[in-house]
């Protein structure tokens, strides 16, 4: 059985029959989109005969090891997914305190190198490219903020692909591929992170003030005040991430 997180938006959750030509990218597809929108409790057991039944799909095709397993062991490499002996494939639980506190860390590591790299080696561009950023990311803030927008799951998305893509913009200019890639191989466990501490959207406006004084730094060339900018964002979003009630482990 898998069980379903409760919405006041009942279109999030409909999904559209999973053709079977190309059914392990279809069923890996439909339930990530499940996975990143919190449509699925953590935790919840991920069978085969219930994603025949919640995808739409017949038995027959799912019920072939190839395609079903193929996908689940993609969703597990993602951290969305993990497979404990005896109990198959389930969501993924909460993260623990740790675990947040370790991801911030990466990030903390990887970011300020990448923003003080950036600035020294190709600031105008960075500068254009991050003042694009920032507007998305102020207009998608705004719109959250609208009447019904902190329960808009299409709006949430759109915040957090905004917030994201201005972290994006600086690594696209740090001129370090491997640097690039070890952050966005994080962007899965940054999902995961918000739909523990559920404080990602309602967090925006300040979000969006630290964001501001990254870019401000960026644009004045001061590559130590905005390796000190992206140190402090990222050390809010740890205070703001991680709360006490959470398990440390």
């Amino acid at each position: 059985m898998i069980r379903v997180m409760s919405s006041s938006d009942p279109e999030t959750l409909s999904l559209r029959p999973i053709r079977p030509r190309g059914l392990r990218d279809d069923v890996y597809d439909a339930l990530l989109d499940m996975l990143t929108s919190g449509s699925l409790e953590p935790d919840s057991p991920l069978t085969i005969d219930g994603l025949a039944r919640f995808l739409a799909v017949s038995q027959t095709p799912v019920c072939s090891p190839w395609p079903a397993a193929k996908a689940l062991a993609r969703l597990e490499d993602t951290g969305l997914v993990h497979r404990t002996a005896n109990r198959g494939y389930r969501v993924a639980p909460p993260m623990s305190a740790g675990q947040m506190s370790e991801l911030i860390e990466a990030r903390l590591i990887m970011e300020t190198s990448a923003i003080g790299h950036a600035v020294e080696r190709d600031l105008d561009n960075l500068v254009h490219d991050l003042d694009a950023a920032f507007s998305g990311n102020i207009e998608a803030a705004e719109r959250l903020g609208d009447p019904g927008g902190a329960e808009d799951r299409g709006r949430i998305r759109e915040y957090y692909r905004h917030d994201w893509d201005f972290h994006q913009t600086i690594l696209n200019h740090c001129g370090n591929r491997y640097i690039n890639r070890a952050v966005n191989s994080l962007g899965f466990s940054v999902h995961l992170m918000r739909q523990t501490s559920g404080t990602g959207r309602i967090d925006a406006p300040t979000a969006i003030g630290e964001h501001r004084r990254i870019h401000e730094a960026v644009r004045s060339g001061d590559k130590e005040a905005a390796v000190r900018a992206m140190t402090h964002h990222l050390a809010m979003v740890s205070s703001r991430m991680i709360p006490d009630h959470v398990d440390s482990a």
